[in-house]
């Protein structure tokens, strides 16, 4: 969603890198972006080859990592999809690559090396039967982050080996700011104010207050001054993206109120703010990745995923329905 200024750039590269493979599709999908992306396909799609497929919908408000890649996973017509990131460049002989992978295998997934690439972490490729399989990424995660680690557990708990590359021109992106990363996300838009009340030397509780007035909170611990029972993998010390956790049954939400922040500090710093959103979006969706990792689910969104109704390059007379 508003990545407009990123496929100006990437998208012409992509094409011209992928120009000689007649195999390949492109499927962008413009997920409701305000940015003049439906102009800017409009007017070039003729210059596009027959490998793009533009798929426009209108209606999400705020950006869903989870359920966009899976209606475009599902608008995908091969037998191997692959996400690509609007920042992301595919690189030379990618494509080929993946080709030459899977026509020997077909029981894998192929993913970055690298976990620690954090633009190029989500460029994952699967047969489109294992992610119909597994109903795609799981759309109880919400925001920024664990999408990704959470989708590549349950490929490994159908029996699928993950293979990794690592080749530089397979992992270039374009950089960009954190604030772009969630600015087109919910809480970023709908958030009024944020506080936080240090409880301890342990323990901080975050306070998000919306601007109807609603608002959730939580404590966030720290694991290495924290001694807690059945400690495992996912909370380790010293290691910075699993040191913190929400403490169990500390999340609430309902109509905020003055006792609610009596003690917490508004943040009123930028940076701070962001920061703050996205540490809080990756410990909330790590608890939903966490109880699929040992609840072994390889399965998820079971009544639906991917859902919603999209024009697929321009044909407003001949809308699909993904249901």
């Amino acid at each position: 969603m508003n990545r407009l200024h990123h496929l100006q750039e990437t998208l012409p590269k992509n094409l011209q890198d992928c120009a000689t493979n007649n195999n390949i599709e492109f499927v962008i999908l413009d997920y409701n972006s305000s940015d003049g992306l439906e102009n800017w396909m409009r007017n070039n799609f003729h210059s596009f080859s027959s490998k793009v497929n533009y798929y426009k919908t209108s209606e999400p408000s705020y950006y869903n990592r989870s359920h966009s890649r899976n209606m475009a996973f599902r608008l995908a017509s091969g037998d191997i999809v692959c996400n690509l990131d609007a920042d992301n460049y595919s690189g030379k002989g990618f494509a080929e690559y993946i080709e030459d992978v899977f026509k020997h295998n077909q029981s894998i997934f192929v993913v970055p090396q690298d976990e620690n690439l954090s633009d190029t972490f989500g460029k994952i490729c699967m047969t489109k039967t294992d992610f119909m399989q597994i109903r795609g990424y799981d759309e109880a995660i919400k925001g920024y982050g664990f999408e990704d680690n959470d989708i590549k557990n349950r490929l490994l708990n159908l029996g699928r080996t993950q293979i990794g590359f690592k080749q530089k021109e397979f992992l270039e992106a374009i950089s960009h700011s954190e604030e772009e990363r969630i600015k087109n996300e919910f809480t970023y838009n709908h958030l009024y104010a944020l506080f936080v009340e240090k409880i301890n030397h342990q323990k901080t509780k975050i306070i998000f207050i919306y601007k109807d007035l609603t608002y959730e909170s939580a404590i966030i611990a720290d694991s290495i001054y924290t001694q807690f029972e059945n400690q495992d993998y996912f909370v380790k010390s010293l290691e910075v993206l699993n040191r913190y956790f929400i403490v169990e049954k500390t999340i609430e939400k309902g109509i905020s109120n003055a006792n609610l922040i009596k003690n917490a500090h508004l943040i009123e710093k930028k940076e701070i703010l962001i920061s703050v959103i996205n540490f809080y979006s990756q410990l909330t969706n790590k608890l939903r990745f966490m109880d699929n990792f040992h609840n072994k689910r390889i399965i998820v969104n079971t009544e639906s995923f991917g859902n919603g109704i999209v024009i697929k390059n321009f044909n407003n007379a001949k809308p699909i329905i993904l249901a």
